[in-house]
């Protein structure tokens, strides 16, 4: 197994691991990694609060939390959860489950992920770790470098709309076929635009979480 980290050095498994704190930010990525050592990962991991592993065919990128991350997580959750309340949508949040499928080599963890337009589906329900169904939503928030593109995991999947946030503008994009296209409006929460969202979550880092989602709520009630 080799082992490559965002700088660009080839380390060695164990030393990788070291090398991962959540103070660093550092996000390591491994390759020739096989379907029972990935799971082996995530049961290591399971316990390490905000950490997120992302599979693809071999590939794993392992992602710490970092405080800004962490932040932007928050306000985007509070944003979607005003929205369904105002609109009075059902919504069932799952954060950072574990997605995977060995048929497939694939699996992630979402920074996000919603359960709308399906919520009904999955309430009172209990669900093997294996077997949970794909989100209707999920949410990247990419303020560092990714060194796994995460979009094809996505579409193998079939999750039907995926948020990236870039730590300046956030994108929708919805799955047609197998590829994903941007969007100006959400499908799962069809009267938000990325570029208000967007506006939101600026506020949110210069003025404050609470101030923040107080206009947001503001801006609903004058889209009724």
């Amino acid at each position: 197994m080799s082992v490559i980290a965002t700088e660009n050095f080839v380390l060695d498994k164990f030393t990788a691991i070291n090398l991962l704190t959540a103070d660093s930010g550092r996000r390591i990525l491994l390759n020739d990694v096989s379907w029972k050592e990935y799971e082996l990962f995530l049961e290591d991991f399971a316990e390490k609060a905000g950490w997120r592993l992302a599979y693809n065919e071999g590939k794993l990128e392992i992602m710490p939390p970092t405080p800004e991350h962490e932040s932007y997580s928050f306000s985007i959750h509070d944003f979607v959860r005003a929205y369904c309340e105002q609109f009075n949508l059902n919504l069932e949040g799952r954060k950072s489950t574990t997605f995977r499928r060995d048929f497939l080599e694939k699996g992630l963890e979402p920074d996000e992920c919603y359960y709308i337009q399906s919520a009904q589906k999955i309430i009172g329900t209990k669900i093997k770790a294996n077997e949970f169904p794909a989100p209707d939503l999920a949410v990247e928030i990419d303020v560092t470098t990714n060194s796994l593109d995460k979009f094809p995991i996505y579409s193998a999947l079939k999750v039907p709309e995926v948020w990236v946030f870039d730590g300046k503008k956030i994108s929708f994009n919805k799955l047609r076929g197998k590829k994903y296209h941007q969007i100006s409006h959400s499908f799962s929460l069809p009267l938000l635009s990325a570029e208000k969202l967007t506006e939101y979550l600026k506020l949110s880092r210069e003025k404050g979480q609470t101030l923040a989602l107080k206009e947001f709520r503001q801006h609903l009630n004058e889209l009724q």
